[in-house]
């Protein structure tokens, strides 16, 4: 943060250096590095919670089937509960492993309630998005597109280029209304944004 915007943040917020510096700190060496491992991170959660999304309504249906009339649980508590956003019936992990027979690899967990995907890690990042996008191209097309189908390589292959295809064209067509021009319009936007008035 330059001087300014600190000097902005001082004036304003009645914050202090110590306190500016205290956040700047934890930013850096906190946040950005656990950012850094999450490869492809939207389309991982996308991707997740779609299988969630049907993998909720599958047992919902288990659920009503298995539940008579007379019985003492209330079906629509249950839906309400399964279908809240925070219960995850499937997961997609990502794990960094010294080198082995494949750079990358799906391997899932328990009796379909995950995937852990593996990657080298010394890998360089592109190569480990390009390898993740790969293997995230097996996951939806098991679990979404051709429900309960391996995906042969061109198949995953084919999702991974579109995917990071997608990817591309939004850092490089999309992402000018995200972006500042520099630091002082940031801080007037979110300061006029999230002041006590604004919010």
């Amino acid at each position: 943060m330059n001087n300014v915007v600190a000097e902005k943040f001082c004036n304003d917020f009645g914050l202090t250096n110590e306190q500016i510096k205290k956040y700047e700190n934890f930013y850096q060496q906190d946040i950005l590095p656990v950012i850094s491992r999450h490869f492809l991170s939207h389309l991982v959660t996308t991707i997740e919670e779609l299988i969630n999304e049907k993998e909720k309504q599958a047992f919902l249906e288990h659920i009503r089937k298995t539940i008579d009339d007379n019985a003492e649980y209330d079906y629509e508590t249950i839906k309400r509960a399964v279908n809240h956003k925070v219960l995850r019936l499937f997961s997609i992990i990502l794990a960094p492993v010294e080198s082995g027979k494949l750079k990358a690899r799906t391997h899932l967990i328990g009796k379909g309630h995950g995937v852990l995907i593996t990657y080298w890690k010394q890998l360089p990042e592109e190569q480990i998005r390009i390898l993740i996008a790969h293997e995230l191209g097996h996951v939806a097309t098991k679990y979404l597109i051709d429900k309960g189908t391996a995906a042969n390589d061109g198949l995953a292959t084919l999702f991974g280029y579109i995917a990071l295809q997608d990817k591309n064209d939004f850092y490089k067509n999309k992402t000018e209304p995200f972006t500042h021009h520099d630091d002082i319009q940031i801080y007037n936007e979110i300061a006029n944004i999230c002041s006590r008035q604004g919010m």
